[in-house]
């Protein structure tokens, strides 16, 4: 949290840690239930996960125990994705945080590891202060990036950021994007 949390009321800084979590909501069950959570592991996420009721095991590696609803990897590198299919459930999902240039290496890779219905978000402006979660396809882009009028100072980045997403290369610019399949 930011230096701004001294001012935050006790339920105010519980809000604000759930927050980091709020890409559950992506998930056909924001409840989560049992997670894996692979190292490297980031404190505030994990904070996050208890405040929303996880049952949160952290892990050193992506191979032990199955039977997880989900598995969350935030610095985890991408040759842990076949690992993690281990470590869940059927029907579980997997969640990946990387930057825009690994998206579609991401992607790429829970597909030939046998992972469905992968999909892409940006998460802006960063995962901690996460204003909002922009699925990375050119209609939702388009819609996210058409409703800002940041000023006439700012029009042409908006404008360039909209072209990008139409040619599908937006994926490329984004600082900070999330990656998640179902294991079947």
């Amino acid at each position: 949290m930011r230096a701004v949390s001294a001012t935050l009321t006790a339920d105010e800084r519980v809000v604000a840690a759930a927050r980091r979590a709020d890409w559950r909501f992506l998930l056909p069950d924001p409840g989560l239930g049992r997670v894996a959570y692979v190292a490297p592991h980031d404190p505030a996420l994990v904070a996050a996960l208890a405040v929303v009721g996880a049952e949160v095991e952290l892990m050193d590696d992506p191979h032990g125990p199955g039977g997880h609803d989900v598995v969350v990897l935030t610095g985890a590198g991408r040759a842990s994705v076949g690992g993690a299919a281990g470590l869940l459930a059927p029907g579980g999902r997997l969640y990946a945080e990387t930057t825009g240039p690994a998206v579609r290496a991401w992607s790429r890779a829970l597909v030939a590891a046998g992972y469905e219905d992968v999909e892409a978000h940006w998460l802006w402006p960063d995962p901690d202060a996460c204003r909002e979660i922009v699925p990375l396809a050119r209609g939702p882009l388009r819609h996210a990036l058409g409703r800002r009028d940041p000023g006439a100072r700012m029009r042409g980045r908006a404008r360039a950021a909209t072209l990008l997403a139409a040619s599908g290369a937006f994926a490329l610019v984004v600082r900070h994007a999330a990656v998640i399949g179902r294991w079947p």
